[in-house]
């Protein structure tokens, strides 16, 4: 099982709008194309999920409300956002979130105070909010990322793991989270937009990083045939677990075999998991010759860089700069940007080799 799991890595409230919203529109005053999640703002506009002000403007820094983050999550998820009457006392019919806070309400996906009310004007906080995001996208596979500022007794513990193992959220540069801080207007449209597509959950990682890009699709030659890789929703059996969610998919056309991995970075270590399961470090940080590191549960199980700037011929390309791991004597060979481009087995036979990126 484990190496298969090393080959395989190797597998009345304002609303968010506005109380009057101006239609959504191509471009805002106040979100330039310089500004670092505009692309995301405008995704999400284009979903018709946010709109800017009747003034024009989006007001990308002001902090966003409980009430406004139900709408957003409401219409996310496409959940019936009707005015109507809430369980909540400070929530009354007439409020402009009252359907969607309602809805999320009784799909568990928010929740409100002990003392019955909701607090919908109230900002809400980098805690919550992955509370919430975490229930909404049904994450539960938690994260190998540390934060110095969370701990096992918070009640947002799980869903900041969730979140963090999803690419919704990085956190800080200092290796925090800051639960109790607000969540501004740009920042809530960028963690939904890494919700949604792979496409933003890479702008989360470093352009040195040794993972595959989870935009890209790669085909792998085998002796038993090819095998894709590709990171995408789907829905997936992990033993006592039913599961929908973004996963590298792994499949084999010839043979109709399916499996699922995570993969994920850190500061420290490159990390394949199958998912509820156990996690293997492929790579230790700082990259650098010689380095040894257990990669198991044997004491045995010890993993080595054998190798930096390794010529390595594919039928994809010949690569120049990878580096080379091996354990066992068997060896895997990473290249930034793609991952593993190459395994040899124990008998010194190429038992995968990157064929096309796509």
């Amino acid at each position: 099982m484990k190496r298969l799991l090393t080959w395989a890595a190797a597998t009345a409230c304002a609303v968010m709008l506005a109380v009057q919203p101006a239609a959504a529109a191509a471009s805002f005053p106040d979100v330039p194309t310089t500004n670092r999640f505009h692309d995301e703002i405008q995704y999400l506009v284009g979903k018709n999920i946010i709109s800017g002000y009747s003034n024009g403007s989006f007001q990308p820094k002001k902090n966003v409300t409980r009430g406004e983050a139900a709408i957003m999550i409401g219409r996310t998820f496409e959940l019936n956002g009707t005015k109507r009457a809430t369980k909540f006392k400070d929530v009354p019919a007439q409020n402009g979130a009252s359907g969607y806070i309602a809805s999320a309400t009784e799909k568990g996906i928010i929740s409100g105070f002990a003392d019955g009310t909701f607090r919908p004007n109230q900002s809400i906080s980098r805690g919550d909010m992955a509370i919430i995001l975490s229930r909404a996208f049904g994450l539960e596979t938690g994260s190998v990322q540390e934060y110095k500022d969370i701990s096992s007794n918070m009640k947002a513990y799980h869903a900041i793991r969730n979140i963090a193992g999803d690419f919704i959220t990085t956190g800080y540069a200092d290796s925090t989270f800051r639960p109790n801080g607000t969540v501004t207007r740009e920042q809530f449209s960028a963690f939904l937009a890494r919700g949604l597509s792979p496409v933003y959950k890479q702008r989360t990682v470093s352009s040195s990083t040794y993972m595959p890009n989870m935009t890209k699709k790669y085909t792998f030659g085998t002796p038993q045939g090819d095998m894709t890789m590709e990171y995408k929703k789907t829905k997936g059996q992990f033993v006592e677990y039913s599961y929908t969610g973004f996963f590298w998919v792994l499949e084999r056309p010839a043979t109709k075999e399916v499996s699922y991995i995570n993969i994920e970075e850190t500061s420290t270590m490159l990390v394949t998991a199958y998912p509820f399961s156990e996690y293997y470090r492929d790579l230790v940080y700082p990259v650098k010759l010689g380095k040894t590191w257990q990669n198991g549960p044997a004491d045995q199980d010890i993993a080595k860089i054998t190798g930096v700037n390794k010529t390595v011929k594919t039928p994809y390309k010949t690569f120049t700069n990878a580096v080379e791991v091996t354990e066992k004597g068997w060896k895997n060979y990473y290249v930034k940007g793609i991952g593993v481009v190459k395994s040899i087995d124990t008998s010194g036979k190429t038992a995968r080799e990157l064929k096309a990126i796509q």
